[in-house]
């Protein structure tokens, strides 16, 4: 029996069209590739389909949408400016990889109904991206102080880099050079929202700490790291330590007969003990009494571990207000665990001038 030729085009062509066009990222680097290997760009989103190219580890690709095709997910791929690699260059057709070898990006630089004008996508949401409309900048740094955006439907934007998004205008030459200012930009603001909430969680911790005058030691030792515990010092600077699990914290209390060597006074030499739950019980007074929060821009001596991040402030109290210049200290040192932060120094900085 002879298979009707329209029939097997429709059939076909509902097949291809069955699912609906996701949009995951605007820009796909290759991953999850041995350091020799290469992945297959295929002429249409099947394993089975025409190899067209060969991307290598880290290749930068533009993504037009992808689909779904049984238990697999395809995406449609082109080349993005001063990115050539084998067979897939600024000539040749779109293709198809599998989505399990990208990793997406909404960021970047895009051309707008194929007018390019150094375009800058900040994030998109499921079929509409945020690009940015105008911003001001500071008259003596040039800084950006604020950025005007709009949401622009996904279908419209096309990825690129900062070279194919230059506009094509006589007076424009070179790239845009808009992407730097616009990522200090945000991470400026990404270190003021972080700020804001550690300034929070400082005020916590001193609340925990001054609640250790009444008995359980439970609340504060929930900020302590739980892997790394912390660490404390007698000192105005770190440098002779004591070091203390989360479960040592949270034993203070039954071990509060138990005299520590903290180290020697400054002023005489005299050596200092005490149990840890004193020493704790001396870090802290009341939040009301607080003068100052002030982030640190050093960490008074404290190691932080290199692959790691971490914040220290100081808070002060003014401990006689007949004398001049009497403060009590504590710094708080916080390193970044599994997204949020935890306590992993302590020191108490006490002076009269």
């Amino acid at each position: 029996m002879m298979k009707n030729p329209i029939v097997t085009v429709l059939l076909l062509s509902a097949w291809l069209g069955a699912s609906e066009n996701i949009y995951p990222g605007l820009l796909g680097t290759v991953v999850n590739l041995a350091k020799n290997d290469t992945l297959n760009v295929r002429e249409a989103p099947d394993y089975h389909a025409k190899k067209t190219a060969a991307l290598p580890l880290d290749a930068y690709v533009g993504v037009d949408h992808c689909k779904k095709r049984g238990k697999s997910t395809w995406c449609n791929i082109f080349h993005v400016a001063q990115r050539d690699y084998e067979g897939f260059g600024s000539d040749v057709k779109r293709g198809w990889v599998n989505a399990r070898y990208l990793a997406f990006s909404d960021r970047g630089y895009v051309i707008i109904d194929n007018k390019p004008n150094c375009d800058y996508v900040l994030r998109c949401k499921v079929q509409q991206c945020e690009v940015v409309d105008d911003y001001t900048t500071d008259e003596k740094s040039g800084d950006i102080t604020s950025l005007k955006t709009r949401w622009v439907n996904r279908k419209r934007l096309r990825a690129s880099n900062y070279f194919d998004a230059m506009p094509d205008d006589p007076d424009a030459s070179g790239y845009c050079t808009i992407h730097a200012k616009i990522n200090i930009f945000l991470q400026t603001q990404k270190e003021k929202k972080t700020d804001s909430a550690l300034e929070k969680k400082v005020r916590d911790v001193v609340s925990a700490l001054n609640r250790l005058k009444d008995g359980s030691t439970n609340a504060f030792a929930a900020y302590v790291h739980p892997l790394k515990g912390v660490t404390m010092t007698w000192y105005t600077h770190f440098g002779y330590n004591r070091h203390f699990s989360r479960t040592e914290i949270e034993k203070a209390q039954k071990n509060q007969n138990n005299a520590l060597y903290w180290g020697t006074r400054e002023s005489n030499g005299e050596a200092v003990r005490m149990s840890l739950l004193d020493y704790m019980r001396m870090l802290s007074r009341p939040l009301l009494d607080m003068t100052k929060i002030e982030k640190l821009q050093d960490l008074k001596g404290f190691q932080c571990d290199k692959t790691q991040t971490c914040k220290g402030y100081e808070v002060r109290w003014m401990v006689d207000p007949k004398v001049s210049n009497d403060w009590l200290g504590l710094v708080i040192i916080f390193e970044k665990y599994r997204g949020k932060w935890y306590v992993v120094g302590l020191l108490r900085d006490r002076w009269t001038v």
